[in-house]
């Protein structure tokens, strides 16, 4: 037969608990929910409203969120106000599968998640096993940890979840910007000898874009990219002022605005290039003749470091001697 002093004291035990069960469930479902919402893709039917939120009279269809979308209310606590990194965070996200439109209000609410769940994971820890809902070996090894060993590692899984995505986000912004740096003097060198054979811009923008597919895939997508959304019907200098934000680099910027310059004047848009890509050429010279020379100051610095703990020991040591064998 069953006990009743047993029945009472379980249902005595579960009365106490319950909170401490509501409030895993509403934690689980949280965490649910916003997983939910960061891995939400993009559907047609979004995107179709999405292009006729954002299309504009002679400006043809909008393919990627306006300017005019910028952070509102707390948001603009979390997301930075840069157009140009907004933009290689953007590319950073499409390029791992997040092609959701509020992407990057997602990966930065994501990364307000997890520097917030290592607070809640310890302390919920610290609850439960004092509630007595872990396994006893869990709970002597939760409750015989030091406090302050509990608050450094909350501390330090808070740090590492607010900064750790966008650290990482970060270098591999600047590394696609390293590659682009590299690969653009050579591409718009294609692009002058393309113009000058007789292509005109958009073909000698896929020429260059389909060549570059192996040597430069950064640049190549962009120039790819580019002329997608001026035949959906972009407006062209729109599209080019976001193609030279997403590359992140000053060159890319001055070649748009040559570009668009040639274009609205209607000036030569081969000498234009050709004068271009003759101050890349100097601007790259000079770069690396900056470079060089700062080379004789860092090796100075890093011999310095080197050789003065032997100078030092060399001159010494015979002092160190000879006063010891003195006293």
């Amino acid at each position: 037969m069953t006990d009743p002093n047993m029945i009472a004291a379980n249902g005595a035990y579960l009365s106490q608990n319950i909170p401490l069960f509501a409030a895993a469930c509403a934690l689980l479902l949280l965490l649910l929910g916003g997983l939910g919402v960061l891995l939400q893709r993009d559907n047609s039917l979004l995107r179709m409203r999405a292009v006729a939120g954002n299309s504009g009279g002679t400006s043809g269809f909008r393919l990627t969120k306006s300017r005019s979308d910028a952070p509102r209310g707390l948001a603009k606590a979390l997301i930075p106000d840069d157009p140009s990194e907004l933009a290689q965070i953007q590319f950073q996200l499409n390029k791992v599968g997040f092609t959701h439109v509020n992407a990057v209000q997602h990966f930065f609410v994501m990364r307000l998640v997890m520097a917030i769940l290592p607070l809640v994971l310890v302390f919920g820890a610290v609850a439960l096993a004092r509630a007595g809902l872990l396994p006893v070996s869990a709970r002597d090894a939760v409750l015989g940890f030091p406090p302050l060993g509990l608050m450094q590692i909350a501390a330090v899984g808070t740090a590492i979840g607010f900064y750790g995505p966008s650290y990482l986000l970060r270098t591999q912004i600047k590394a696609r910007q390293a590659r682009v740096r590299n690969g653009f003097p050579n591409a718009l060198d294609l692009l002058q000898i393309s113009v000058e054979a007789g292509l005109g811009f958009d073909a000698a923008l896929a020429r260059v874009g389909t060549e570059l597919s192996r040597v430069s895939p950064e640049i190549a997508y962009e120039f790819l990219t580019l002329l997608n959304e001026v035949n959906a019907g972009r407006d062209r200098e729109t599209a080019m002022f976001d193609m030279a934000e997403r590359m992140g680099i000053d060159e890319a910027k001055s070649f748009v605005l040559v570009v668009v310059q040639s274009m609205q004047f209607g000036t030569s848009l081969t000498k234009s290039l050709r004068a271009y890509a003759i101050e890349m050429r100097e601007n790259r010279e000079l770069s690396a003749q900056e470079k060089a020379n700062k080379l004789p100051v860092q090796m100075s610095a890093v011999m310095s470091l080197l050789m003065l703990p032997a100078l030092f020991l060399i001159t010494l040591t015979p002092i160190i001697i000879r006063y010891s064998a003195i006293y």
